[in-house]
């Protein structure tokens, strides 16, 4: 028991830590609104608006606990509109402390009087900051790009069941509350010193920059940037799957005949990475939140013999769906062993490895001749860069962008190099 206890105090601490992290790093505009509103604004009051985002950062934390990811990719749709809002926002607080402050030191240096104008920050209600930090936290793309990308890439990393998952979302959620929590102290403490004068000053040096970020939503904010970042952090990961591969042997460089008759200078054998449990459940259950995130149903999963057939079964462990296979039968791909998909059945077709896309289009064939419907496509590797296309939507855990060459036309042929199979007997040869 105390075993357990401690394990998932790890799993809680650990995703505290990563959350925490992030927060610091991501340090930005809501941030440095909130420690120049509690400069002013009572503790209270801005306790409440960090609870509008720790609301939001729990929403985007469950989503992406339970691969829910095409609903905020539709939201992305409209990132750009967002980033107007946001921008509107931002400079109407920067005007607002400029304004404000402004029209204090005026009346502060004419008068030598401390007054408090008509839009002086303490006159801000928590119920006001709640609704606008949430508002402002639920627009932005930094939520979106820290929560749905780097969250779920270390829950990937981890290889974390759902009950370990969930321990570490919970431990990476509450990093918002402390960490702004503390941002609020600090700001509180500053501004219980500084002279009101000093605070105005500093209100609107804030309020400038506050301003300065508005300007650049609005007008500056770079196309497809979010995306770029996104896709760094995808980068990242596809740079982990390769040592992956790498260390298992399964990933290979030199001049291999591969089964389509093409050569190539780099080889994937499924069989070395698939041959380790651990790793082709991890591996399995990615695709499968790949599917899943985009609301795919399924309801049987069919791959070609022999290479998908462990990659398969493990993705219809992960969907709690039943899983069979195809075989070759007089040059047709067939089902045999008495497996069946029944008509309108929705199936997710799934393989090791795509490189023309020739096996899993004739197991396409072979399953639409029957009645049923194929929704998607998977695979461990997408030797075709991407390029190959059945119809229907194509999920990947690795896409390389792989040369291939006609034996004619190879150009380690041409240098007197010879070719080989991995795995079968002509390397042995």
């Amino acid at each position: 028991m105390n075993i357990m206890k401690d394990k998932n105090n790890a799993f809680l601490f650990d995703g505290l830590k990563l959350g925490l992290m992030l927060q610091a790093g991501g340090i930005g505009p809501i941030c440095t609104l909130v420690f120049t509103l509690s400069l002013s604004v009572p503790v209270t009051e801005m306790l409440i608006g960090i609870l509008g985002l720790s609301i939001v950062d729990l929403t985007y934390v469950s989503l992406a606990v339970f691969s829910i990811s095409a609903l905020v990719k539709k939201i992305q749709r409209y990132q750009r509109v967002f980033d107007i809002i946001i921008g509107i926002v931002l400079v109407s607080f920067g005007v607002f402390f400029i304004v404000s402050s402004i029209l204090f030191l005026k009346t502060f240096l004419t008068t030598g009087q401390i007054v408090h104008d008509f839009i002086n920050p303490g006159r801000i209600k928590g119920k006001a900051l709640f609704f606008g930090l949430m508002g402002l936290d639920m627009a932005n793309p930094i939520t979106v790009l820290f929560i749905m990308g780097i969250f779920s890439l270390e829950v990937s990393k981890r290889d974390m069941k759902f009950k370990e998952t969930s321990i570490f979302a919970a431990g990476f959620m509450l990093a918002t509350p402390v960490f702004m929590s503390f941002i609020i102290l600090v700001g509180h403490f500053i501004g219980a010193f500084l002279p009101v004068w000093a605070v105005k000053m500093l209100n609107i040096i804030v309020g400038l920059v506050l301003g300065y970020w508005g300007v650049k939503n609005i007008f500056f904010k770079e196309s497809g940037s979010n995306e770029k970042k996104i896709k760094e952090i995808e980068e990242g990961g596809l740079i982990e799957l390769k040592e992956l591969f790498k260390r298992n042997k399964a990933l290979l460089s030199g001049h291999f005949k591969l089964a389509s008759g093409l050569h190539s200078d780099t080889y994937f054998q499924s069989a070395l990475i698939l041959q380790n449990p651990r790793e082709t459940a991890r591996l399995a259950k990615e695709l499968a939140n790949k599917i899943k995130g985009n609301n795919i149903k399924v309801d049987v999963i069919v791959s070609p013999a022999i290479g998908g057939i462990i990659i398969g079964y493990e993705v219809g462990r992960a969907l709690d769906v039943r899983s069979v296979f195809t075989e070759r039968v007089d040059g047709k791909v067939c089902l045999r062993r008495g497996f069946s998909v029944d008509k309108d059945e929705k199936v997710l077709v799934i393989e090791d490895v795509i490189t023309t896309g020739l096996s899993s289009t004739e197991v396409i064939n072979s399953i639409k001749s029957m009645g049923a419907v194929v929704v998607a496509v998977g695979s461990l590797v997408d030797r075709s860069s991407g390029k190959v296309e059945f119809g229907v939507p194509k999920f990947s855990i690795l896409t390389l962008e792989v040369k291939n060459y006609e034996k004619y036309d190879c150009p380690m042929c041409k240098s007197g190099s010879i070719a080989i199979k991995p795995g079968s007997r002509e390397q042995y040869k």
